[in-house]
């Protein structure tokens, strides 16, 4: 949902997620926790409430985390909006991969795939404004989603 943080996950999460009994979540959320001020505890707190909710649900249930990603493009080209955005974005990643290890879930960096994107051609072939991803940049997600998905669950 535009807007939402993961706060506002937690608050439908039950009722968006868990009432269709999913055999697999992935979630990415961060950006607009950054845009809110979010702290990190806070965020992995909320981010912790979800996961376990979710397993308590489906012990069984499949887990991908995506991390939340920025690029240098549009109002973020200014060196200091770039810099804040990128430290509190990086603090947020650095929450992620720690549930992605406590949670043993498949874990895409998604900042690693767009810096290495971005250098292979330029930030703005794949994000339009530094956080929402222009179709190749959905692609490019889901590209390696798929990836690693199926590298963690190849029969499934």
């Amino acid at each position: 949902m535009s807007g939402h943080s993961v706060a506002n996950l937690r608050g439908r999460w039950q009722k968006d997620a868990l009432e269709m009994k999913p055999d697999l979540l992935s979630i990415l959320i961060g950006t607009n926790d950054v845009n809110q001020g979010a702290t990190p505890e806070a965020f992995e707190s909320d981010y912790r409430y979800i996961l376990d909710a979710s397993l308590k649900t489906n012990p069984e249930l499949r887990l991908v985390l995506l991390d939340p990603f920025v690029l240098r493009v549009g109002r973020l080209a200014d060196e200091k909006a770039w810099a804040e955005r990128r430290a509190t974005t990086d603090n947020l990643r650095a929450v992620v991969a720690r549930l992605a290890k406590d949670y043993e879930t498949v874990h895409i960096k998604t900042q690693d795939v767009f810096d290495a994107a971005a250098q292979a051609v330029t930030p703005e072939h794949w994000i339009w404004d530094g956080i929402h991803p222009l179709p190749q940049g959905h692609e490019l997600i889901a590209r390696n989603w798929l990836q690693e998905v199926s590298s963690r669950w190849p029969h499934q």
